[in-house]
């Protein structure tokens, strides 16, 4: 997996854990619906504010993101 893939699974399981809307996280986030169906399916590469937007709103863990760059640099570096 990539980073992007790991994270928009995260924001995904964070989202429905709350039985949020993607309409309703879009709003906490300013971001537009399409966007963050983007990102929780991998099609998109978010920026690292969008990143961080999402994040704290969602509380996600700084840790657990660190570990999806580690794995992501891990797989670029055996594949």
């Amino acid at each position: 997996m990539y980073f992007s893939h790991d994270f928009g699974r995260i924001v995904r399981e964070k989202r429905e854990r709350r039985k949020w809307t993607l309409e309703y996280l879009a709003e906490l986030c300013e971001m537009s619906v399409k966007g963050i169906e983007k990102i929780e399916l991998g099609d998109s590469n978010p920026k690292l504010s969008t990143i961080i937007r999402i994040s704290n709103v969602l509380d996600i863990d700084i840790g657990i993101l660190k570990m999806c760059v580690y794995f992501e640099g891990t797989n670029n570096i055996a594949g």
